[in-house]
């Protein structure tokens, strides 16, 4: 990166510097001096920080309309850098971040530039900062220079750490990484996520004292964050169709899938479970035969599905990038009975994109069916029904065959998935743009399978299956990495 010079040494007025600030961060300031308000009066409700250095004179309920200043301020010293070095980016080289690391003291000398210029004694040309006694002058100063400080030392610009921290930027601190997680992280519960994160840092970022406060404070938090939802990136909260509660007969469990290099999650694979009695729990093998005795699989199966497609649109109303979800069928749902109709109504009630939900059917099924059953099944392919065949053998159907039947993913058979003599059938597949996925048990063969470009490779290697919740949460967790 090129050295960059400061976008302007100077500003005449406080409305000046504060319209030098993006929008983006502008928006963010007005938050974050609202939470900041309401944090210091809760503070001096409970004597917060008068017994840190200058605390006593600092830390005054007469003091609310400041603290709100104070926060609106706080990283004034971003107007001296250009726009796009005013938010941290993890790509940022080492120059960058040093680059992006010096507004909190650039802020300081900015705002006492300001102070100094409204009182009418404006410093002398290389002049540094001019001492003062002025309370509320320091806190602002304070609050720009000193708010990404941490509790434990390792913050920035100076690594103050405990008492050596002015209470009021402490307050800034906390503030502004309430705004930053409830507002600008893709999450579905935001108020509570972020909340519960800020207290997890007691003892690292924040005293326990300063935690103790924000706690108390959770009422009027609520209140402000109510009245900025709509301003934020707020993602809805998806209303499910099938309900998960602890105690029901059968469900889903998602486990990831691999592709690529360097590897990434590009899938997820439905696992279903069925609770039979007293705590026993079987797959989808060992109920095969009771659902199809009692003409239950049509039913069970669109349960399942269901829920799948629960999953697909919480996904897309968190804004995650799209998966594919593969749900393993029975084979009984490939029988001469047309579920179209069924299908065409569960994609209504789930607005999702049809392609990302994936539905296996096993090659000896597509291989045996007879000549209503390949009727049904070359329906199902024509209306937009995403058939993953599953266990495909490439000496037993080829890839030209898949595409005049419609097919458009293909699951490679175990045994042909751990044998890179394959590589050329994958290859001929991908030709024909038909999308290949895998399984395998061993690493060694994710290497290969991932240069052979196989988009997502299902393995017990990937880890245990989990809940719906708890994949969305990692999911977000991992889009939350790099921060703000």
């Amino acid at each position: 990166m090129t050295q960059q010079p400061d976008k302007r040494k100077t500003f005449d007025t406080w409305e000046e510097a504060f319209r030098g600030l993006s929008p983006a961060q502008r928006q963010h300031s007005v938050r974050v001096a609202s939470y900041t308000q309401a944090v210091f009066a809760q503070a001096c409700e409970d004597g917060f920080g008068k017994d840190l250095p200058g605390g006593a004179d600092r830390m005054q309920s007469t003091y609310s309309e400041l603290a709100y200043k104070c926060g609106l301020y706080h990283q004034l010293g971003k107007a001296l850098v250009p726009e796009e070095y005013q938010t941290l980016d993890p790509s940022f080289s080492e120059e960058e971040q040093a680059l992006y690391r010096r507004y909190p003291a650039a802020g300081r000398r900015l705002v006492a530039e300001l102070q100094e210029k409204t009182s009418g004694k404006p410093r002398k040309k290389g002049e540094g900062e001019l001492p003062t006694e002025n309370v509320p002058w320091l806190m602002i100063r304070e609050s720009c220079g000193q708010h990404m400080e941490r509790f434990d030392g390792t913050g920035f610009p100076e690594g103050r750490a405990e008492a050596a921290i002015s209470p009021i930027a402490q307050i800034v601190a906390i503030a502004k990484l309430f705004d930053r997680l409830s507002a600008e992280v893709k999450s579905e519960n935001p108020f509570s996520e972020a909340y519960d994160a800020v207290l997890q840092e007691s003892g690292k970022a924040f005293s326990p004292e300063l935690c103790a406060v924000f706690k108390a404070a959770r009422p009027r938090i609520q209140a402000i964050f109510n009245r900025y939802i709509h301003y934020t990136m707020k993602l809805p909260r998806t209303i499910p169709l099938v309900k998960k509660t602890k105690d029901r007969p059968m469900g889903l469990r998602y486990r990831t899938m691999v592709g690529g290099t360097p590897s990434r999650v590009t899938a997820y694979e439905a696992v279903p479970y069925f609770a039979v009695h007293d705590g026993v729990v079987e797959d989808m093998a060992a109920v095969a035969p009771r659902l199809a005795r009692t003409e239950l699989t049509e039913d069970v199966t669109f349960y399942l599905l269901y829920e799948a497609c629960d999953l697909l649109l919480r996904m897309q109303n968190c804004q995650l990038q799209p998966y594919y979800v593969v749900v393993p069928m029975f084979a009984e749902f490939y029988s001469k009975t047309n579920h179209l109709a069924r299908l065409e109504e569960l994609f209504k009630h789930q607005p999702v994109d049809r392609s990302r939900l994936l539905l296996t059917i096993p090659e000896e099924v597509l291989l045996n069916a007879n000549k209503g059953e390949s009727d049904v099944i070359a329906r199902y392919l024509k209306n937009g029904v995403s058939l993953l065949l599953d266990g495909y053998h490439p000496e037993a159907i080829s890839p030209a065959k898949l595409k005049e039947w419609g097919f458009s993913f293909v699951r490679l058979s175990p045994e042909t998935s751990v044998q890179p003599l394959y590589a050329s059938d994958v290859r001929a597949l991908q030709d024909r743009h038909i999308t290949v996925f895998a399984s395998c048990t061993d690493h060694q063969h994710l290497q290969w399978l991932a240069q052979s470009g196989v988009t997502a490779v299902s393995s017990p290697l990937n880890g245990e299956p989990v809940e719906e919740d708890t994949l969305i949460r990692d999911a977000l967790l991992k889009e939350r990495e790099g921060g703000v």
